[in-house]
């Protein structure tokens, strides 16, 4: 059994306290700015003085490479030209672009060449209306700056759209992998937890040898088995399977365990018991998902076991020398799907030496890579090979078997719990 988990008590803070906590913690988000942000207007200006210096090498090129031009309109319009790359390269990138992105590529390239270059020219002829006698005295040389700022235009604008997809796609992965990262600590969580509601330890039971094991085939599972000790007169076996896997299966594993554990000590037979265990399972509504479960009461004196079974593979009994057999079969439908009122309890005994196997359904169930399963033969014949081998021992081969006929690929959740009558009084 687990043990209970003891409460932590925390320190309470003045109230006082918390409220300046709080206060003060939210001034430091809303003042402290964002590491590796620049602000817009720095930006803008940043943006600005570079192409103005783009455009002063443009018009000292000219001015040096070809004398007798004045240096002053020549600047001026340079400047002008570089202006307008360097924001029709910006608009374009960073806010005509993205309407483009639902596009084919062909057409979104097609497109944005022609934004680039349609931008400058009709930029270029703008500025060329403030600066008319140099224009039409410098017809060659305006009509080259234009040019030369159409294909600039189009390649930086082309670049730093590229540049704006990459960055997020980069802020995006990032962002995806912090989410995994988040998810699989709380996956992490839910497996600790998941542990620590299996039984840490069997119970010491003279006359009774218990092993057991659950495997998984995701990080958070829904199958689980239990014991529940009554008295000295009677020991209670569960191993339940919840349908589906994860976080989901976990949940209604941990619900399902917490209604079985308070119902049971408070009704008669296993059947009685799987009856409400069934009432409060299907009144919560679980969308389609159920829970087979196996419940049984073991008199350790004299080997009689009671039990009822919603769903769940019957058990295999099993003996040196005597082939396994099942027990009856389900004495009742699988849990929270039907409002049934009526789950029949079956009786058997235990014969000194005798051991039962109980699993769920992803031991017999296993699929190869082929898709078949491995199906209760060969499990029947890997007890009567291990029928005198330790219980711990044989669940180990059981999980190997398993393991290996999947090619070390679980598909479903499997669990193993044995169970050997040594005999009233005998020494486990």
């Amino acid at each position: 059994m687990t043990s209970p988990v003891a409460a932590v008590a925390t320190p309470q803070l003045p109230a006082s306290a918390l409220e300046a906590g709080r206060s003060g913690a939210g001034a430091v988000r809303r003042t402290a700015p964002k590491p590796g942000m620049v602000p817009p207007t720095r930006f803008l200006v940043s943006w600005a003085l570079g192409w103005a210096a783009v455009g002063g090498l443009v018009a000292a090129g000219i001015t040096f490479t070809r004398g007798g031009i004045d240096l002053v309109p020549v600047l001026l319009v340079s400047v002008l030209f570089a202006e307008v790359v360097g924001f029709t390269a910006l608009l374009s990138a960073r806010v005509v672009f993205p309407l483009f992105t639902r596009l084919p590529a062909p057409v979104s390239l097609a497109l944005q060449v022609l934004t680039l270059f349609s931008g400058t020219v009709f930029g270029s002829a703008a500025i060329l209306m403030s600066q008319p006698l140099f224009s039409l005295a410098r017809l060659r040389t305006v009509a080259m700056i234009v040019v030369v700022n159409a294909v600039l235009a189009v390649a930086v604008g082309i670049a730093l759209r590229v540049y704006d997809s990459m960055r997020q796609q980069i802020e995006e992965s990032y962002r995806a992998l912090r989410e995994k990262e988040a998810m699989e600590r709380e996956i992490e969580i839910a497996r600790e937890v998941q542990r620590e509601l299996l039984p840490r330890s069997f119970p010491a039971i003279r006359g009774l040898e218990l092993a057991g094991a659950c495997h998984p085939a995701v990080g958070v599972g829904g199958d689980y088995y239990d014991f529940l000790q009554f008295s000295e007169d009677r020991l209670g076996l569960v191993i339940a399977d919840v349908s589906g896997k994860g976080i989901p299966a976990g949940v209604l594993r941990a619900f399902t365990r917490s209604i079985v554990r308070h119902v049971a000590h408070c009704s008669g037979t296993p059947g009685e018991t799987l009856v409400r265990v069934n009432g409060i399972l299907y009144d919560a509504r679980l969308d389609a998902m159920f829970v087979s479960l196996f419940l049984g009461w073991l008199d350790p004196a004299t080997g009689r076991l009671r039990y009822a079974n919603a769903g769940h593979p019957s058990p295999l009994r099993f003996a040196p020398g005597v082939p396994p057999r099942a027990f009856a079969a389900a004495t009742g439908p699988i849990l929270g799907i039907l409002g049934l009122r009526a789950f029949a309890t079956e009786e058997d005994r235990l014969e000194r030496g005798e051991s039962m196997l109980l699993y769920t359904d992803g031991v017999a169930e296993a699929r190869n890579a082929a898709g078949r399963f491995l199906g209760t033969r060969p499990l029947a014949a890997l007890l009567m090979r291990h029928a005198s081998d330790n219980l711990d021992d044989l669940c180990g081969e059981v999980a190997r078997a398993v393991d290996g006929f999947q090619g070390g690929r679980r598909h479903d959740d499997a669990t193993i719990l044995a169970l050997r009558w040594l005999g009233a009084g005998a020494q486990a």
